[in-house]
């Protein structure tokens, strides 16, 4: 198992910074967050797509700190539209798909193998269902796309598919080897589900993993460090652990959107620290209270 923070959580470090620090506090990665046709948050000093980034020298950058680049991370999803798939390919949808092209030669340049996209939304008059073949038929081509240079696509449980049921049947039916899941236990918590259901269900079909933790309440999440809210992020561990994942966990602290949240220097540090202990602690299987399909939580509720 790895761990990796995300530059979201840093958007006034610049890419030197970034990997300086990753190295110091005992990171083996980095997730970038490239904002491309869309507006960055103004202070951010890491861009990705800035014309002044050159790719190459960015990834000299990285490897000579030790650290490697775990995702490129983007915001593209599949916008869907109520028309056929026949009349609907030639929307934006055609420009997502050009964006995600971009990535992902980005990700090739950098030595990454993982492209991060969003699941999508289930609109009006469409079923779950439906909605999650649709998805997989938009990125079965971009897929091969992603296949031919080595790529994985990982697909965030961020909209309207953050349950693992759901994510799995839509993994299950492409059986693509460029299209994999990253699970977000904090999203999967917004919906009651436990770690202790989501990753044995899911289990080889997860690529990529990201934590977060917040205390709810009525009037929504509080952020705060690891092990401190209502995510059963330690758990989480505990479980990946359980089914061998050597991949990344990565650390999501949302201060480019958040100015107010705390400083990179104070949560990132104890995030690892925490995320190290956990990882090597040989925890106690939990037994068979909480490996049944927990019910969707009410009033800001983890099951955990």
């Amino acid at each position: 198992m790895k761990f990796a923070f995300s530059t979201v959580s840093c958007p006034t470090w610049d890419f030197e910074t970034i990997a300086a620090r990753a190295r110091e506090y005992g990171y083996h990665g980095v997730e970038i967050r490239g904002f491309l046709n869309e507006t960055a948050p103004t202070k951010l000093a890491a861009n990705l797509f800035s014309p002044d980034t050159d790719l190459p020298r960015l990834r000299d950058t990285f490897d000579a700190a030790g650290v490697r680049v775990a995702c490129l991370a983007s915001s593209i999803s599949m916008e869907q539209a109520h028309a056929p798939w026949k009349v609907w390919r030639r929307s934006p949808n055609t420009r997502r798909g050009t964006d995600l092209h971009t990535f992902i030669d980005a990700a090739v340049k950098l030595n990454c193998h993982l492209v991060k996209v969003f699941d999508t939304q289930v609109r009006p008059g469409q079923t779950r269902l439906g909605a999650g073949v649709t998805l997989g038929d938009w990125l079965l081509p971009l897929a091969d796309y992603a296949a031919e240079r080595d790529v994985v696509i990982v697909i965030e449980n961020a909209l309207s598919f953050r349950n693992a049921k759901e994510m799995w049947t839509i993994l299950d039916r492409l059986q693509h080897p460029s299209v994999a899941c990253c699970w977000d236990v904090f999203n999967a918590a917004m919906v009651g589900e436990s770690p202790y259901f989501s990753v044995p269900v899911l289990n080889t079909k997860i690529a990529y993993t990201q934590v977060k933790d917040a205390k709810f309440g009525a009037l929504g999440a509080t952020y705060c460090k690891l092990g401190e809210g209502d995510v059963p992020v330690e758990k989480f561990v505990t479980r990946l652990k359980g089914i061998g994942y050597t991949g990344y966990v990565t650390v999501e602290w949302e201060k480019a959107w958040l100015p107010g949240l705390a400083e990179p220097e104070e949560i990132l540090p104890d995030a690892v620290t925490k995320l190290r202990k956990w990882a090597a602690e040989s925890a106690d299987v939990p037994g068979v209270e909480g490996d049944s399909e927990p019910a969707a939580a009410t009033s800001g509720a983890v099951v955990e």
